[in-house]
């Protein structure tokens, strides 16, 4: 039998792989080799396991902002970028998606947000800087070839040396 951990794990793969719209009981179960009793034991139903594999996802990004710029962009390079674009995808299909990718951008925002601030020292400049810095990721994981995210290194490089170009005193 899967844990719930497990079948988060292999849903966020198949999210990467192939979309929401790939994500079913029988696709999990496939790819975790157990049969659909095992998942409707630990979930009851299909919405039960999207509102947990959503609450899982949600709790996985950042609340409080690091002291380190560096280790929120280290953060950002390890996301899950495939999935994270299907979720997006489903988010335009689903209100219930929608609610929770609206709240990850919202904390992502924040946490972002607050620590640039502390490198530039102006509010109004840390929100277009950061409203910037989501752009790139959004738009580098719905552009990018799957597996292929060796630009968003330079990507996020490059923003890190506009953000610290803006800091105050600077």
């Amino acid at each position: 039998m899967a844990s719930r951990r497990e079948y988060f794990d292999a849903a966020l793969k198949v999210l990467a792989e192939h979309g929401f719209t790939g994500l079913t009981v029988g696709a999990l179960c496939r790819e975790l080799g157990v049969t659909s009793g095992s998942f409707y034991h630990h979930f009851g139903s299909w919405p039960g396991f999207v509102a947990q594999l959503l609450a899982h996802w949600e709790s996985r990004q950042p609340l409080s902002p690091p002291a380190d710029f560096a280790v929120l962009m280290d953060r950002t390079l390890g996301l899950p970028h495939e999935a994270e674009a299907a979720i997006r995808a489903w988010a335009r299909n689903d209100e219930t998606v929608r609610a929770v990718q609206q709240r990850v951008d919202d904390a992502r925002l924040r946490t972002v947000g607050k620590a640039v601030e502390g490198i530039v020292g102006d509010r109004a400049l840390a929100r277009t800087l950061t409203s910037l810095g989501l752009a790139v990721l959004v738009g580098h994981q719905q552009l990018a070839p799957a597996g292929r995210h060796g630009e968003l290194t330079e990507l996020l490089a490059e923003y890190t040396r506009l953000v610290h170009s803006r800091a105050s005193g600077g």
